[in-house]
């Protein structure tokens, strides 16, 4: 545990430095992707105001991304001041941490996450053929948290106040995320569009992955998992 606790204490220093979640925005409404830095004929996506990228680093006027569309993982390069970091808005802090469950909260925003451990018994585990004890899909789908090994533990529920809408996010939007470690949980808030965004890095220790989820004007929208170690 304590050893889990150091690699991922260094894992969101190396993180905070380089890499992070960012959304497109561009007076435009979108932003070119190109292969390369540098304008030419190398555009090879095109991506509207809003879409999650993962900011990889900077090189003069150039930000390396990943991104995704549907379930295909893309990468490319867009003009650095088309991306806005999500570390950039309002922090929503830590109110109390205990147990399997972290509460963030400023003004009229709550945020309860609860985990739970890990039941074999809920989920279809499918096995590498070659390799009988290394996990390869969950409920016939991909997962996130181990590098091959059997989940411990997983999500029971994220629920979020703002003002006088309370909701949870849907079964969809924690699914296949295991091994969560609650206090590495961050939350940032865009009162100008109305728009909450809660990320966490997660991790067995080989198996580290960053979320983030969207949560506009009371809905939630959408949510993008990224391998930034």
């Amino acid at each position: 545990m304590m050893k889990t606790a150091i690699l991922l204490f260094f894992l969101i220093l190396t993180n905070a430095a380089f890499a992070q979640f960012a959304i497109i925005q561009d007076k435009d409404g979108y932003c070119n992707v190109r292969s390369a830095p540098g304008k030419g004929n190398n555009i090879i996506d095109t991506l509207r105001n809003g879409h999650f990228t993962y900011a990889l680093d900077t090189t003069g006027n150039w930000t390396n991304i990943d991104y995704s569309k549907g379930k295909t993982q893309l990468h490319g390069q867009v003009y650095s001041d088309r991306v806005k970091f999500i570390s950039l808005f309002p922090a929503i802090p830590v109110l109390a941490e205990k147990g399997n469950e972290i509460v963030l909260s400023k003004d009229s925003i709550k945020i309860v996450i609860k985990a739970q451990k890990f039941n074999r018994s809920n989920y279809k585990l499918t096995f590498n053929k070659a390799y009988k004890d290394q996990l390869e899909l969950v409920n016939n789908k991909q997962y996130w948290g181990t590098d091959g090994g059997i989940p411990q533990t997983v999500y029971k529920s994220v629920e979020v106040s703002i003002g006088s809408r309370k909701f949870s996010l849907p079964q969809t939007a924690i699914e296949n995320l295991f091994e969560i470690s609650l206090y590495n949980t961050v939350a940032n808030y865009d009162s100008g569009n109305d728009v909450l965004y809660i990320q966490a890095i997660n991790s067995d220790g080989a198996g580290a992955y960053q979320v983030i989820w969207k949560v506009e004007k009371g809905q939630y929208k959408e949510r993008f998992v990224a391998f930034g170690f």
